[in-house]
C-alpha cells in the first residue's frame, strides 16, 4: 500500500510520532508532505527551518528502520502532491481529517480514486487534552506533563451542578491543580431529543472560550419506541477545539409528566416536592430515593472524560 501524511512537524512529539509509526506500518511506500518555509510563513506560524524540521524527521525514521520505504517531500500547498498521485491511503489525525475529506473531493473532480482516510488518535497529555506544539511552546506542557492549573468553565450557574463537576474532574486528574468558574448559557427551556446534546454542545463551546476545558450540561426528554425517557447529556470541549460526550443513567418518566411538559410547563414545576431541599436533590431522587441529582450528573461528566484517557486511544 502506498500512503501518505503531511505536516508541519516543528517540535517532533508522541502525536506526531504516532502518525509516522501506523503510516510506516500500514503502507510499503511512506510518503511525508513536509511544510516549507514559505507555507508555514502562509499559515501564520513560526517554526524551525525546513531543513531542521527535515533533519529531525529523518533522524527518528533512520532509528526505527524505516529509511528504505520513507520518502520526506517539501509540501507547498496544503495539499500538496496528494490531490494528484496515485496513493492508496492518507493518515491523519481527528485535527487533519477535514483536510484529507477535502483532498478527496478535489480527488474525484478530477476522476482520480479516493484515499483510504486512515484516522489516528490524539495522544493526550495527563491532562486529557491532545500533545499539541503550540501548546509545548505556549509552556503548557512539557511532553506529556501538564505544567500550569488546568482551567475548567462550566455553563451554568447551578451549585449542584458545579459541585459535580469539581467532584468528577478532581477525581480523574487527582494530580492536577484545577481552578473552576461558571457563565451563564441560555438554551432550549425544555429540550426534547436532539436538542438535549445540541444544548449540552452550546453551552460547552460558550464555556471553553479562553479556558482549557468548557463544560455543557442539558437535560431533557429522550423518546425511544414510544418510551419516554429522563436523560442528562454531557459535552465536553477543549482548547484545541475536541469535544466529547457523555451521558447520565436514564429512568422511564410518568405519562403525567409528560402530559404537562407537553403543555410548556418544567420538570420541577411538575414534581411535588415538599421542599427546596427536595427540589435540589432531583426527579431521579424523587422517584427512587436513592440516587440525588449530583450523583446523575458526576457520572454523565465521568462518563464525558473517559475518550481522553490515553488507553481510550490505543489501537
Amino acid at each position: 500500500m502506498k500512503v501518505c501524511l503531511g505536516g508541519t512537524f516543528d517540535i517532533l512529539h508522541e502525536g506526531h510520532k504516532l502518525l509516522l509509526k501506523k503510516a510506516c506500518r500500514t503502507g510499503k511506500e511512506v510518503f511525508i508532505g513536509l511544510a516549507t518555509d514559505e507555507l508555514v510563513a502562509k499559515l501564520g506560524k513560526k517554526a524551525k527551518s525546513y531543513e531542521e524540521r527535515k533533519k529531525e524527521l529523518e533522524e527518528f525514521i533512520e532509528k526505527q528502520g524505516w529509511k528504505d520505504k520513507v520518502r520526506i517531500l517539501p509540501l507547498k500547498d496544503v495539499y500538496g502532491i496528494a490531490i494528484e498521485e496515485d496513493f492508496d491511503a492518507i493518515i491523519v489525525s481527528p485535527e487533519t481529517e477535514k483536510r484529507a475529506k477535502e483532498i478527496n473531493e478535489i480527488r474525484r473532480k478530477k476522476g482520480l480514486k479516493e484515499l483510504k482516510i486512515i484516522k489516528v488518535p490524539f495522544v493526550v497529555a495527563d491532562d486529557g487534552i491532545a500533545i499539541a506544539t503550540r501548546r509545548i511552546k505556549n509552556g503548557e506542557i512539557d511532553g506529556k506533563h501538564r505544567l500550569k492549573p488546568l482551567k475548567v468553565c462550566v455553563a451554568t450557574k447551578n451549585e449542584i451542578k458545579m459541585e459535580a463537576v469539581r467532584e468528577a474532574f478532581n477525581e480523574f486528574f487527582p494530580n492536577l491543580e484545577i481552578e473552576y468558574e461558571s457563565v451563564e448559557a441560555e438554551t432550549k427551556k425544555q429540550p426534547w431529543n436532539k436538542e438535549i446534546l445540541q444544548g449540552a454542545i452550546e453551552r460547552a463551546r460558550k464555556a471553553v472560550e479562553r479556558k482549557d476545558y468548557g463544560v455543557g450540561i442539558e437535560a431533557g426528554i429522550k423518546e425511544e419506541n414510544g418510551i419516554y425517557f429522563v436523560e442528562q447529556y454531557v459535552a465536553i470541549a477543549d482548547k484545541l477545539g475536541y469535544i466529547t460526550y457523555g451521558k447520565s443513567p436514564a429512568f422511564q418518566c410518568p405519562e403525567w409528566i409528560i402530559e404537562a411538559l407537553k403543555k410548556g410547563k418544567e420538570m420541577k414545576e411538575v414534581i411535588p416536592f415538599k421542599n427546596e431541599s427536595e427540589r435540589k436533590k432531583g426527579a431521579v431522587w424523587y422517584f427512587s430515593k436513592l440516587i440525588d441529582r449530583k450523583e446523575i450528573t458526576r457520572t454523565a461528566v465521568i462518563m464525558a472524560l473517559i475518550p481522553r484517557t490515553p488507553t481510550f486511544s490505543q489501537f
